[in-house]
């Protein structure tokens, strides 16, 4: 099996072509100010609650693969499922597609385990219930704007994805099963919170007017559902598009949503960082038993 990082040349520039044609076009039409205004989000302040958050949904992340892992007979402890997504959440956030570091982490459990249907299913299966509650409550969205076309076409989506999620875990019992939908809706408000931290941050620093709470939710879960679009690089891309997209339908000024989109994604750059220190010192640890140790093993079947 090849392993995660061979992936086919083409995506990978498709993924980077779209992203930069998304950001060119959105910057030709609002300007590099809309984009550079962006930067006031970032303060102590901010980092640290976003640091919080990205935390929050790690966590959430690692004990929703661990109840579905479970399930299918592959027990982890909550340290080894919890490290494996901050490390996933980083590498998704700096390289093409979003899902780099899901593949990482699946290739790595199937192959410690001997057991690749298994590693790589419960991966499938956590992800996609995780992007369920994503479109669902983007349909949701748009249906409170009035858009039942947006939303029926997002509803169609979501029954989609929740479809071949059960069907990835139709092996679970049901306490799996709510495990998942249940740590995959904490996960889903710990970024709509990282969303509501950027529009705040703006708003506090005089670049965008406050959003009222109920048009944070709307507005928030459209731009969580464009992350999901899987032609971006970390997230850049089509978030923007939907972002002014979303603000548009809200009747708000879409440089606003621009602004706020790209706000965001400097601050889940930030909220990655305690996966970055998860992958340098898994590297750190795993190199010292090859030091002097003949009979040291390949570090990843022990993972």
């Amino acid at each position: 099996m090849n392993g995660p990082g061979r992936r086919r040349p083409w995506l990978v520039a498709l993924q980077i072509a779209v992203a930069i044609g998304v950001l060119a076009w959105l910057i030709r039409l609002f300007g590099t100010g809309a984009a550079t205004a962006a930067g006031a989000v970032l303060h102590p302040g901010t980092v640290a609650g976003a640091v919080a958050l990205g935390l929050v949904g790690g966590l959430a992340q690692g004990l929703r693969w661990r109840a579905v892992a479970a399930g299918l007979g592959d027990r982890m402890s909550r340290t080894e499922a919890i490290s494996r997504c901050l490390e996933a959440a980083f590498l998704n956030a700096v390289l093409p597609g979003g899902l780099a570091g899901d593949a990482l982490r699946a290739f790595r459990r199937g192959r410690a385990r001997d057991d690749w249907g298994t590693g790589i299913g419960s991966v499938v299966g956590e992800r996609l219930c995780g992007t369920a509650v994503v479109t669902l409550a983007a349909a949701g969205s748009v249906a409170s704007l009035g858009r039942a076309d947006l939303a029926a076409a997002l509803l169609v989506i979501t029954l989609i994805v929740a479809g071949v999620a059960g069907y990835s875990m139709r092996a679970l019992p049901a306490t799996a099963v709510v495990a998942c939908v249940a740590w995959s809706i904490v996960g889903w408000l710990a970024y709509l919170g990282l969303f509501a931290l950027a529009a705040g941050g703006l708003a506090a620093a005089g670049v965008s007017p406050p959003l009222p709470p109920l048009q944070t939710v709307v507005v928030g879960s459209l731009v969580l559902a464009g992350m999901s679009i899987p032609l971006n690089v970390g997230g850049w891309g089509p978030r923007e598009g939907v972002a002014v997209l979303a603000y548009g339908l809200a009747g708000l000024d879409g440089s606003a949503g621009f602004t706020t989109s790209v706000a965001y994604g400097l601050l889940a750059l930030a909220s990655v960082l305690p996966g970055a220190l998860v992958l340098i010192a898994g590297r750190v640890r795993y190199r010292r038993p090859h030091r002097g140790s003949a009979g040291a093993t390949d570090p990843a079947a022990h993972r």
